[in-house]
C-alpha cells in the first residue's frame, strides 16, 4: 500500500461552507456518525449513511481526495469483503455481511475526511486548549497531526533513494525483507530526529511557551449554524442512545441480503465445477 495514503490527512486550505463551520461542532458531529455508522451492521442502513455523507464531500471540495483514498486501498477493501464471505458463519449472508463491513470502512474514511480536510492544525490545537488541554499537548498533536505528510513524502523518497541503490524491497523471503527493511528504518528515523531538533530549537528562539496565556491572531467563535450542527449532532446522539439502550428492530427491507445462489461461495464453486468440467473433456 502506498504512503500517499497519508496524503488523505493533509489539510487543504479552500473556500467552502464546511471550511466555515467550527471544529467542535465537527468533532462532535464526526463522533455521532462513527457510532451510528459501527452499530449498523446491515447493508441498506449503511447505504443511507453513505448517501447521507457523500454530499457533505462534495460540500467540502475533497471528492478527488476521497476517492484517490478509496482506490489506494480497493485491494484491502476486496480482501476485507472476500475474507469475510468465505469464513464468516453463523450469519445469513456472509457476502452481504463482507460488503457492509467493507462500506463501513469506505464511510469512516469519508467521515474522518471531513475533519481533516477541513480543519487546519491551528484550529485543532485552539480547539484542544478550549477543551482545557495544557496547550503544550495541544500543540503536541496539533504539529504531529501537520508533519504526518511532510514525513510520509520524505519516506517515499528515502525508499526511491534506496532503491535506486540496489535494495531490494519487494523481493525475496519474509525474513529477507524485513532485513532489507533496515537500511530504511535508519535515515527515516534520522530524518525524524533532526526535524524534531530543527523544530525545538525554532521554538525556542522564538520564545515559546514563555508565557500562560496564549494569543491568537484568530479566535474560534461559534456562529448561529455551529449550533444548529451541535443541536443536530445532539438529537442524533440521542437516537442511538435510544437505539442502543431499547434495541428496535429495524424494518424487514432493512435487512435485505444477496440471495444465496449469488453467494460467494456459491458462484465459486459453479466456477469450480466449471473449470474441472473443461479439463476433463
Amino acid at each position: 500500500m502506498s504512503l500517499k495514503i497519508l496524503e488523505y490527512f493533509n489539510y487543504d486550505a479552500k473556500k467552502s461552507l464546511l471550511h466555515q463551520v467550527d471544529p467542535r461542532g465537527k468533532f462532535l458531529f464526526v463522533i455521532v456518525i462513527t457510532c451510528i455508522t459501527i452499530l449498523f451492521r446491515d447493508l441498506i442502513p449503511l447505504l443511507f449513511i453513505t448517501a447521507f455523507i457523500i454530499p457533505l464531500i462534495f460540500m467540502g471540495r475533497f471528492f478527488k481526495k476521497w476517492s484517490r483514498a478509496v482506490l489506494t486501498l480497493l485491494p484491502l477493501i476486496l480482501l476485507i469483503i472476500i475474507l469475510n464471505a468465505l469464513l464468516l458463519k453463523d450469519v445469513v449472508s456472509p457476502t452481504t455481511s463482507g460488503i457492509a463491513i467493507a462500506l463501513r470502512f469506505i464511510v469512516l474514511t469519508a467521515v474522518f475526511g471531513l475533519y481533516f480536510q477541513t480543519v487546519s492544525p491551528d484550529d485543532i490545537s485552539q480547539m484542544l486548549v478550549k477543551f482545557k488541554f495544557p496547550y503544550s499537548l495541544a500543540w503536541a498533536i496539533s504539529t504531529a497531526y501537520r508533519f504526518i505528510p511532510t514525513i510520509a513524502n520524505e519516506t517515499s523518497i528515502i525508499v526511491a533513494a534506496q532503491k535506486s541503490r540496489g535494495l531490494q524491497i519487494d523481493r525475496g523471503r519474509l525474513l529477507k525483507r524485513l532485513r532489507n527493511m533496515i537500511p530504511l528504518l535508519i535515515p527515516i528515523f534520522g530524518s525524524a530526529f533532526r526535524r524534531s531538533v530543527q523544530l525545538a530549537e525554532a521554538i525556542e528562539s522564538r520564545g515559546w511557551n514563555a508565557v500562560k496565556k496564549r494569543t491568537y491572531l484568530y479566535y474560534l467563535r461559534l456562529k448561529w449554524w455551529d449550533y444548529l450542527l451541535i443541536l443536530f449532532s445532539l438529537a442524533l446522539f440521542s437516537l442511538f442512545l435510544l437505539q442502543v439502550i431499547k434495541k428496535y428492530e429495524i424494518p424487514l427491507w432493512m435487512k435485505w441480503h444477496i440471495p444465496e445462489k449469488y453467494e460467494l461461495k456459491a458462484l465459486l464453486k459453479i466456477v469450480w465445477y466449471w473449470i474441472k468440467g473443461w479439463f476433463s473433456k
